[in-house]
């Protein structure tokens, strides 16, 4: 989610990577089903209608100014941006609040005062980290979710490490983007790593082709993460492998604790600068995050 701009290939290359990483990989296993799971954290956002996720898990990151992307949205921690369903799902709400020219749209209280310190963002959303709070190190961590609809949209779930709190500045501190979609690619997702040594911008990772729009259903988005490798997987298929041959032990700075981050940004250097002038919402819904150890291997850091 860092600034970063990926060059998509065309379907028909899409098409021949995925068909290529298909063989590359036992095409029936699921990345758990030959390891012993235990499942040590998780977040099944069972609360409430209208009410926001747990103080003991997330916090929110509020204001706007294009997070270092160019983005279009002002993050808020209010509940019409982030708040549980009553049926056991997490909806991130991204709401248009201004027209392509800052002409404001709509009357949600607030909007005026984001408005004129924000002129260019154009929705309000929310963005949830669990820095300070967990913390992650190795194992399995996976959410599913059904990705938003509308061009635009740039719904990402994702990590940064740990010292980053500490002063250490990105890519140093290292970013694991678990995944990351855009509007107008709806049938497909990313998967990268960031470090000191990665291709500026892109990172280094793989795609995720669904052949229908990922707004459509269900998702499960996972890596599997241990000392010098991280899988990146989808729906318990591993699509990627990335380790620290790929990055030089320099540049592998993935052997730390890490934290959570999720939100849903509009626009921007990867979504595109155009943003669909007539989308006036769009929706992120998490059924779960879960983090499992993997054979023993995995621990959660509370603060």
């Amino acid at each position: 989610m860092a600034n970063k701009k990926i060059i998509l290939a065309p379907a028909s290359v899409l098409v021949a990577i995925c068909v290529a990483l298909t063989f590359m990989v036992n095409p029936a296993a699921d990345a758990a089903s030959k390891k012993t799971l235990k499942l040590l954290w998780s977040d099944e956002f069972n609360g409430k209608k209208g009410t926001s996720p747990s103080a003991k898990n997330w916090s929110r990151e509020i204001g706007g100014g294009g997070w270092g992307n160019s983005e279009r949205q002002y993050y808020t921690d209010k509940a019409l941006n982030a708040s549980m369903d009553g049926s056991g799902r997490l909806v991130i709400t991204a709401k248009r609040i201004s027209n392509e020219y800052s002409e404001q749209v709509g009357n949600d209280p607030g909007t005026e005062d984001i408005l004129n310190r924000c002129s260019e963002c154009q929705f309000t959303s929310a963005r949830m980290k669990t820095a300070r709070k967990v913390s992650f190190q190795y194992g399995r961590i996976e959410a599913r979710m059904k990705l938003p609809q509308g061009i635009g949209t740039w719904p990402a779930f994702w990590m940064l490490g740990g010292d980053l709190l500490d002063g250490v500045p990105w890519p140093e501190c290292g970013e694991i983007d678990i995944m990351e979609a855009r509007g107008d690619y709806s049938d497909r997702s990313t998967s990268a790593i960031h470090g000191p040594t990665t291709p500026p911008g892109a990172g280094l990772g793989t795609q995720f082709l669904n052949y229908a729009p990922l707004s459509d259903d269900y998702h499960t988005y996972a890596i599997e993460w241990k000392k010098n490798s991280i899988d990146f997987i989808v729906d318990g298929r591993v699509n990627g492998t990335v380790s620290s041959q790929d990055t030089g032990a320099r540049g592998w700075v993935f052997n730390q604790e890490f934290f959570i981050i999720l939100n849903l940004a509009m626009g921007g250097t990867y979504a595109g600068e155009y943003i669909d002038p007539y989308l006036n919402q769009a929706q992120l819904n998490v059924d779960y995050i879960r983090f499992y150890s993997v054979n023993g291997v995995g621990k959660v850091i509370k603060k």
